[in-house]
């Protein structure tokens, strides 16, 4: 490694730590006596302004634990997983995770998903645009063959499960004064997000209905996808759902059996 190489990294290194940078660091920055003062300045904006692009992408998370706890897990995150892109649009994708590591945050068991609702709603709208089903392209296919053929979710669409209410915790707190009361007993959620135009779409669905999406995602047969689903949920009726959803932007392509 270069000379130049190792200080970068050396001046890296110290902006994502708590501590007071070594000396040596500090001897190759501009003596004028007031090299520890500037590189906190530097430091603490780093820290501050990735916080601040973390807080943009999860706004309910903030809601939910108050502006000071998320201050100080932002700047805990920041150090622990910083920005790799010069982009900061989808900065914070181990976020949820992270939160999920943090003990004080075991009696919020809903956080981590709830999260990563909000990274999802994130991925859809900063996604390439995309086609969505047409009437005219199910018509090629002969309907014998419908059950064979590969029924493609739209490339923005995101499964997310959790064994709470996480749509309705993600919901309530669209508002600023909303301060409706969700009860955990509630139980699952299934949710789909989406933009299959211009608006983001976030959607709680049924078992069935999730286990179905998830199969067709993975590149199963209709009729495939369709017996994984009704395991999970024996009332899941796929007639219902398509006839719902297949031309509402949930599919972009269908592709008969080889």
């Amino acid at each position: 490694m270069s000379p130049l190489a190792e200080l970068q990294q050396a001046f890296c290194d110290a902006l994502l730590s708590p501590e007071v940078p070594a000396e040596s660091l500090l001897n190759e920055l501009v003596d004028d006596g007031l090299a520890l003062q500037r590189f906190n300045v530097y430091r603490n904006n780093f820290i501050v302004l990735n916080g601040d692009a973390l807080a943009d992408m999860y706004p309910v998370i903030k809601r939910l634990i108050g502006e000071e706890a998320f201050r100080a897990l932002a700047s805990a995150y920041v150090r622990l997983h910083p920005p790799q892109e010069r982009a900061l649009l989808l900065y914070g994708a181990q976020f949820p995770p992270f939160l999920e590591s943090i003990p004080e945050l075991s009696g919020l068991p809903y956080l981590s998903a709830v999260a990563r609702i909000e990274y999802a709603w994130t991925e859809s709208y900063h996604a390439e645009d995309s086609a969505v089903l047409s009437e005219q392209q199910v018509s090629t296919v002969p309907t014998e063959a419908l059950g064979s053929c590969q029924l493609l979710p739209h490339p923005t669409l995101h499964l997310i499960h959790s064994d709470y209410p996480v749509h309705a915790i993600w919901q309530a707190n669209q508002a600023d004064d909303c301060n409706q009361v969700i009860s955990l007993d509630q139980g699952e959620s299934h949710v789909v997000i989406l933009r299959p135009d211009i608006d983001v779409e976030v959607r709680e669905v049924s078992r069935g209905a999730f286990h179905f999406l998830k199969r067709l995602q993975l590149g199963e047969s209709i009729d495939r996808a369709y017996e994984a689903a009704s395991q999970q949920d024996n009332s899941f009726d796929p007639g219902s759902f398509l006839t719902e959803h297949l031309f509402d932007g949930t599919f972009y392509k269908i592709k008969p059996s080889a």
